[in-house]
């Protein structure tokens, strides 16, 4: 015990107080006519917050004053199909709350890129699953940064004189963890603060503790506050599920940073691998029948934590020239552990579908849109992991054609080695190597046969790139839905056939086609970066190095070891620390070998 340092005595304070004191902080925002931004979960602390603007709003309301509330929810689009449905059913009450009383109450839901989303990420070979103990990288891309566009887009069009604050339901009693940001961060329940990107934060209930929260929650469920929700179905959550909620948007809105975070996966996305056990999705597989229906996104997430460590699921060939050389050493999923995936994935949605039809109701998850299988036949082509549509032809065939591929119960670990990193010279940029004018975006045979019809333009200022004339787009990487509509209705299935037999030739072929038929465009900086992927495609194909099947230890063979190669090139790969463990291994190595001819 340490008697020299005083005890810190948090006083009791009452629910009605508590309340007061957020309904007043809140209000106070609305006297001094700005508008509000809440961020909301359909949480439990969210939906308390939410609970008490709704008090703040009428008051001011009644006062003569009109707030405008705009509420903003981030849906990752592979969240807990618990959560997501319960967070459209508290929207909704949102909006007719707000009607009724008379409330100036806008909803909104924040959505990843599509390149950003879930199926092109991961099953399109962009990045590996956020495992435990890496960046949390899933968490920008799929929450923060949307959520961050939507509340610049906010502030645009309702800051006009004052500017809009952000209401969020951090809680210091969450965790110590918690308590130790919000304090560091200044966090306030009475006034806003500027975060790190200059804009005003008020955390109403932060001072609350959890009982307090599920205290006025209760008191909503049985009538004796009313408000937009009896939250009964929030409770329910909670009772099942056991954990709290998802809690990375309120954390990067008070820190005004969206760099990523390991969120803790409590009640968050269906396929997080960013803590080694779900135990919520548990919680819910193993009390209640009537969640049974997740079953199969429980065992897709518990396979790709399987497979973690599987050095034989990983693609070898780097990406990145770096002073001449690329790396070869394990990076995103192999091409066949992508399309194995996939195929996963999408026979998952075909038998919710079948399920939700048989029951009447809407389905309750989809991880592969339409447009996203697209966007990963696309990647495939473009990066030299198939082509001729293999992406659309397992699309069609589990659709359409009732193939299944169930998820295993049982995986086996193709390879756990990890051997010293390993380059290979390739020249000073993707033109250079592959050494053919028309590798690129632009495709030769129908610039010739279509020059007409198909207009080019030049891109770029410095290092230019020749293409079509109307790939580019304002919103960057875009799939138009009426071409997406008339592929799948007119052109996919014969596509599908006419190039079946030609999956593994990698020479870009789907992507060039979907860029001339008009499916899908690009912003200007992608159609460079796009154009020297593609000439790395060309480079893989003519080394032997792309598509499935790739001879890993032959590879492993031709490139150079990483204590071979010049000075410039190990700076260019390796960390400070990684090359100095590396050389005291090597070290190790050879004083042992110096011991061994000595006996």
């Amino acid at each position: 015990m340490d008697l020299f340092t005083a005890p810190v005595v948090r006083q009791e304070v009452s629910l009605d107080e508590l309340m007061a004191g957020s309904v007043a902080a809140i209000k106070r925002i609305f006297d001094d006519r700005r508008n509000m931004l809440i961020a909301f979960s359909s949480g439990k602390d969210s939906s308390c917050l939410m609970i008490l603007t709704f008090m703040a709003a009428i008051q001011a309301k009644q006062e003569g004053r009109n707030p405008t509330i705009a509420v903003c929810h981030s849906n990752t689009g592979i969240e807990n199909p618990l959560i997501a449905e319960l967070a459209k059913c508290e929207m909704r009450k949102i909006e007719a709350y707000a009607a009724r009383n008379g409330l100036d109450v806008q909803v909104h839901v924040a959505q990843p890129e599509l390149l950003d989303s879930w199926g092109p990420r991961i099953c399109g070979g962009r990045a590996l699953p956020s495992y435990p103990g890496l960046n949390a990288d899933c968490s920008v891309a799929w929450k923060c940064e949307p959520s961050r566009k939507l509340r610049l887009a906010i502030f645009d069009e309702l800051g006009d004189e004052n500017e809009v604050v952000v209401c969020t339901g951090t809680r210091r009693s969450e965790s110590v963890k918690r308590g130790a940001r919000m304090l560091k961060r200044g966090d306030s329940s009475v006034s806003p603060i500027r975060n790190k990107e200059g804009e005003l934060v008020l955390s109403p209930i932060a001072e609350w503790d959890t009982d307090s929260v599920f205290e006025l929650l209760g008191l909503c469920g049985a009538g004796i506050i009313e408000s937009y929700t009896d939250a009964q179905e929030i409770l329910t959550a909670y009772r099942d599920a056991g954990p709290t909620s998802c809690a990375v948007v309120n954390d990067s809105i008070m820190e005004g940073e969206t760099r990523g975070k390991n969120c803790g996966a409590r009640f968050g996305c269906a396929l997080c691998t960013v803590v080694q056990n779900d135990s919520s999705m548990d919680n819910l597989l193993n009390n209640d029948p009537a969640y049974a229906f997740m079953r199969g996104l429980g065992q897709l997430r518990n396979y790709l934590m399987a497979i973690q460590n599987d050095m034989g699921r990983r693609l070898w060939v780097g990406r990145t020239i770096r002073s001449g050389h690329i790396a070869i050493r394990p990076d995103v999923f192999a091409p066949e552990e992508m399309r194995r995936i996939f195929r996963y994935a999408v026979t998952l949605d075909v038998e919710e579908a079948e399920a939700s039809c048989a029951l009447g109701i809407e389905p309750r998850f989809r991880l592969i849109p339409a447009d996203a299988a697209v966007c990963i036949d696309l990647l495939w082509s473009r990066d030299g992991h198939y082509d001729g549509f293999a992406a659309i032809a397992d699309y069609l065939d589990i659709w359409e054609g009732g193939l299944r591929f169930p998820v295993p119960a049982e995986v086996e670990v193709l390879s756990s080695e990890r051997p010293e990193p390993r380059f290979l010279e390739v020249g000073e940029n993707w033109a250079d190597a592959c050494g053919d004018h028309w590798a690129g975006i632009r495709d030769p045979f129908a610039a010739a046969m279509l020059e007409d019809c198909l207009p080019v333009k030049t891109y770029g200022k410095t290092n230019t790139v020749t293409a079509w004339a109307d790939l580019a787009s304002e919103d960057g990487f875009v799939i138009d839905p009426e071409s997406l509509a008339m592929f799948f209705l007119f052109e996919a299935p014969g596509m599908v056939e006419r190039y079946r037999e030609r999956q593994t030739d990698t020479r870009g072929l789907g992507y060039r086609w979907y860029l001339q038929y008009g499916l899908a465009r690009l912003s200007p900086r992608q159609i460079l970066n796009h154009d020297k992927t593609l000439r790395r495609t060309a480079f893989k194909r003519l080394k032997g190095i792309s598509g499935p099947g790739v001879d890993v230890s032959a590879l492993l063979e031709e490139a150079t070891p990483w204590d071979q190669v010049p000075e410039a090139v190990q700076v260019a790969f390796l960390s400070d620390s990684r090359l100095l463990h590396l050389q005291e291994q090597k070290e190790n190595e050879r004083l042992k070998a110096m011991q061994t001819s000595l006996f």
